[in-house]
């Protein structure tokens, strides 16, 4: 029905996520529509728009209606799904994928995650960045949590960020199919108009007025948001009349906020691309004509690439020197760059692009590094001299006397890393792994240390071979007590590149450029020292127990970006690692086997994942949910001796493998209603399965998902077990 709007309500100290409108329609009956006064504050008296019910009834709620103005959706809010990939760089395949909503902030709790991911990459010890107000009192205050009342003593609630203004539009980023432990938003983003003037900095120094109006049509920033008030009390009332004026074909993207942890993934420029999105279809931030392109003023444009990778185009500095990057939504706005870059003498220099990788690919291996029966022998004598006492006395009892120990560690073995592969070692604790790896570094480094030479074979080592190498508690930088950034930097002599370096390795936060070594987390920690091997820009990296500190997800991201790292800048990778998932990741060349003194090279197949010896059935969606990571307990009705890994087995094919680590129980249902996270089924399901016996919960973890299922055969009937490859069966029971 069409409706003219009558009348806009909101709270000032509520206007983010509350408020109302009332419309009345060609027969006189009026409707109360709630919009949070961010939208509604655009909105103009008098003015035409479409609605529609979609719920009868007086009480209108905010999911039950439609807004429009001509074809432009005003309300429901801008939501969509987005499903983000990371691809196998040998096979394409995808190796996971994060499933996220990107919607704009409409509740109390969208604001206060903003909040928070703002503390993330900006906030320090002095900077304070939300209001909050008293719904008692109205008393305001300024932090970073939500704080308590001084006057009443009750939770305060959000007001607005101080850095922000009335026209500002925010979109955060929801992960879906979240494990537990992971965070519910991982980003958001922030719109404004364009900004009122803009000049340009030459390389001369000279300052260039109005650029702008020399690319684009003068009219697209004819318009823009300028509030003016004499007084800090007038700055509310100078916004509102500023809201009525703002008309411009060009939205500006004035934030991209993103959970470190996920930045390293590239899920800032699936941020942007929600965002080209919503301002594309919504016309953000004012709705009031359609947008011709994206402007972002982003200094940090100089140091990460992620705006470039998705499509903005640099075109100058400011006056103030900060670069100025463009996103063309019409092909009149890309004609418009594209005649400038062609015509502008300055732009002609830098063709669109303003960064540029600083790490290039090395100079490879000349040619295989080769060893051929390399033997490696420990020697230790055990006495008892200089113990107690008791202590000599108990280990006399058990036989133990002076002995010379002599143990063949590594026997004959070959070794031949090819030039930018990737090489896995693998092996049960003290089996010879990190002796493998140390063999490998004394012939690189030509080191003269006993624990580094070999004790027979014959090597052929490429003249040009530049190692570094991490083997914790025997070689590791240092740090000092200097910042990793500048750590890096002082080894570099680039502080850009010390920022590509940290984020390939997996730190993509800045508070975290800044930190001292020692006030690292162990597991960025480890990612440091990654960086600070990729800092000398070596052709062979060695890494024992590599990501051994990093949560699975963490280590998947870590492992996918430096085995694409070392393809693409041909560096030989040789790392040392037990976990599944990480092989998998890493799609390793070659990998090595060590035990009981021998050392047996296979090639890694990554079209066929290597299955383990047994397979688990399991329902479907729950068979999908465990090798995603999501489901942890599997739910039975006894419990299981068997540990390790196993296969998870689904209508005859393998979808992925997860280690059993343990049994809890015995449950009720009801019992594990309170663990839901975990298992993913409901009460009544439980209830159903269990017909009145207890339950127990198979726990599980490190789940790896197979880019393609597998498939097996299997007999007929109900089963539980499946050996994998000889189809023997175990005992029969139906999979919950």
């Amino acid at each position: 029905m069409h409706v003219t709007l009558k009348e806009v309500h909101f709270s000032r100290p509520t206007y983010r996520y509350a408020g109302f409108v009332v419309v009345e329609g060609e027969e006189g009956q009026t409707h109360k529509l709630p919009l949070p006064g961010t939208v509604a504050q655009w909105l103009e008296i008098g003015a035409l728009y479409d609605l529609e019910l979609l719920v009868e009834g007086e009480e209108i709620g905010f999911d039950d209606y439609c807004l429009k103005a001509e074809r432009l959706t005003i309300w429901p809010p801008f939501m969509e799904q987005y499903v983000f990939e990371r691809l196998s760089p040998l096979t394409g395949n995808p190796l996971y994928a994060y499933r996220v909503v990107a919607r704009e902030a409409r509740f109390e709790r969208d604001y206060e995650a903003i909040v928070e991911l703002e503390q993330y990459h900006y906030a320090s010890d002095e900077e304070v960045l939300a209001v909050w107000f008293c719904p008692r009192c109205f008393h305001y205050e300024e932090a970073n949590l939500r704080p308590t009342c001084p006057r009443c003593g009750v939770p305060m609630r959000f007001h607005d960020l101080k850095s922000a203004t009335r026209a500002s539009r925010f979109l955060v980023l929801e992960l879906l199919d979240r494990a537990p432990y992971e965070p519910r938003y991982v980003g958001y983003a922030r719109v404004d108009p364009p900004v009122p003037l803009m000049n340009r900095r030459l390389p001369d120094g000279q300052v260039e007025k109005r650029i702008r109006e020399r690319v684009f049509p003068r009219g697209w920033f004819a318009h823009p948001f300028h509030p003016e008030a004499k007084e800090i009390k007038d700055w509310w009332k100078a916004q509102e009349e500023a809201l009525r004026e703002v008309r411009s074909p060009v939205s500006r993207l004035a934030r991209v906020v993103v959970h470190p942890d996920y930045r390293v993934d590239g899920l800032g420029q699936q941020a942007v691309k929600a965002v080209i999105d919503w301002v594309r279809r919504r016309r953000i931030p004012e709705m009031r004509v359609a947008k011709q392109a994206v402007e972002v003023i982003a200094m940090m444009a100089r140091y990460n690439p992620f705006l470039e990778k998705v499509g903005f185009i640099y075109l100058w500095d400011t006056a103030s020197e900060r670069p100025v990057l463009y996103y063309p939504l019409s092909e009149r706005a890309q004609k418009a760059i594209d005649r400038f870059l062609h015509e502008d003498p300055v732009a002609q220099q830098h063709g669109g692009h303003l960064y540029r990788p600083r790490f290039a690919p090395v100079e490879p291996l000349a040619r295989p590094f080769v060893i051929r029966g390399l033997t490696k022998m420990y020697t230790n004598r055990l006495t008892l001299e200089e113990l107690s006492e008791p202590v000599r006395r108990m280990l006399e009892a058990f036989g133990v006397r002076q002995r010379l120990v002599q143990k063949l560690v590594i026997r004959d073995a070959d070794v031949e890393l090819s030039p930018g592969t990737v090489h896995v070692i693998v092996g049960a604790s003290g089996s010879g792994k990190t002796t493998l790896l140390r063999a490998i570094y004394g012939l690189a480094g030509g080191s003269d240390d006993p624990l580094y030479k070999m004790d027979g074979g014959e090597a052929d080592v490429p003249e040009n071979v530049r190692v570094q190498a991490l083997l914790p508690g025997e070689l590791e930088p240092a740090f000092g007590d200097l910042p990793i950034s500048e750590a890096l930097y002082r080894l570099t002599g680039d502080e850009t590149l010390a920022v590509e370096l940290l984020n390939y390795a997996g730190i993509s936060d800045a508070v975290l450029y800044r930190a001292p070594f020692g006030e690292l987390s162990t597991g960025q920690k480890e990612r440091a020292k990654l960086a600070w091997l990729l800092a000398h820009q070596p052709n062979l990296i060695l890494v024992d127990e590599f990501a051994a500190h990093l949560d699975t997800l963490t280590a998947m991201r870590v492992a996918r970006r430096f085995s694409a790292l070392a393809r693409e800048k041909r560096i030989t990778l040789v790392l040392v690692t037990h976990r599944h998932e990480i092989i998998e990741i890493l799609e390793p060349d070659i990998v090595y086997m060590v035990g009981y003194g021998t050392v047996v090279a296979e090639s890694f197949d990554a079209q066929s994942p290597r299955l383990p010896e047994r397979a688990l059935f399991v329902r479907e969606p729950y068979a999908s949910l465990i090798v995603e990571g999501k489901k942890t307990w599997e739910i039975r009705k006894h419990p299981t001796r068997v540990r390790g890994r196993v296969g998870i087995l689904n209508r005859g094919r393998v979808l992925g493998t997860v280690e059993i680590v343990g049994t809890r129980g015995p449950f009720t249902p009801v019992q594990l209603a309170a663990h839901q996270d975990k298992h993913h089924s409901t009460v009544e399901h439980l209830e159903e399965y269990a017909g009145g016996r207890p339950l127990y919960a198979w726990v599980l973890k490190d789940a790896v998902r197979f880019s393609q299922p597998v498939p097996i055969p299997t007999k007929r009937g109900q089963q539980m077990w499946v050996r994998v490859g000889d189809e023997e069966t175990g005992k029969n029971e139906e999979s919950q």
